[in-house]
């Protein structure tokens, strides 16, 4: 009964999920995030100790790997099999039969992007106050409500995003590897010399996705609508934020 009841949520029935029909409920709980992350976390911990949450920062730390993997093999599987929606355009038939086909893998990966809010939450709860950064939070809280907004306009956004997201999800495996070995205790410090490289293997991911996106502009394969111009903007910022955040943190 269990393993049925999630198996339809995860995988059936996505276009009438509430979270995916309401107009106001995911954009309701982004807002919610925000607050907690810039005001009411801050605001109840400031009097109170710290939380250590080695053990459970642990068990997530895996889960994401876990789920992340998974993830990036499914993507890769999925655009495999519809490579041939590739360029075509957004309203012809074959295009959003393809798309609702893939409807159960858009979701999972939304559900896990929520779930990867509470990162901000263990920052909080821990008093990261350093890795609480705006970058953070904004990129956290955008992401879910361009992937939440791209399920629900297909004729908007092109296959070519599950590419973007995917570059994202590798990543996140490798960010999510060196949390749960740093989490292991201050002996692992001498293997994770590369740190600060997981800041240079993002920005390597948005150098690739901007430049993707526009050799598919550039060749006419996907057509420049304000969806993806503000995707490639949205993108580029980002960019510059973490070459910031490089150049701060280990320039000399």
């Amino acid at each position: 009964m269990l393993m049925n009841s999630l198996s339809y949520f995860l995988f059936r029935d996505i276009e009438n999920k509430l979270l995916f029909k309401n107009d106001y409920l995911l954009p309701s709980i982004t807002i919610g995030y925000i607050l907690f992350a810039t005001w009411i976390g801050p605001s109840i911990m400031e009097t109170r100790k710290h939380f250590a949450l080695r053990k459970v920062m642990m068990v997530y730390n895996i889960f994401e790997v876990g789920v992340n993997v998974y993830l990036l093999q499914w993507i890769i599987s999925t655009m495999l099999q519809y490579r041939y929606v590739h360029c075509m355009p957004h309203d012809d038939p074959r295009y959003l039969s393809s798309y609702k086909k893939t409807l159960p893998l858009w979701w999972c990966i939304l559900l896990n992007k929520m779930f990867e809010l509470l990162d901000t939450v263990f920052f909080v709860l821990r008093k990261k106050w350093n890795q609480l950064s705006g970058l953070h939070v904004m990129h956290h809280s955008v992401i879910c409500i361009l992937i939440w907004w791209g399920m629900r306009n297909p004729h908007k956004t092109g296959f070519y995003c599950l590419i973007l997201l995917g570059n994202n999800i590798a990543v996140h495996s490798v960010m999510y590897t060196y949390y749960g070995l740093s989490g292991l205790g201050p002996h692992m410090a001498k293997y994770l010399w590369w740190k600060k490289y997981l800041t240079v293997l993002q920005m390597g991911q948005f150098v690739f996705n901007i430049a993707y996106v526009f050799i598919e502009f550039i060749t006419g394969c996907e057509k420049a609508g304000t969806a993806d111009i503000f995707i490639l903007a949205f993108i580029a910022f980002l960019l510059v934020l973490f070459l910031n955040f490089y150049r701060r943190k280990y320039s000399s």
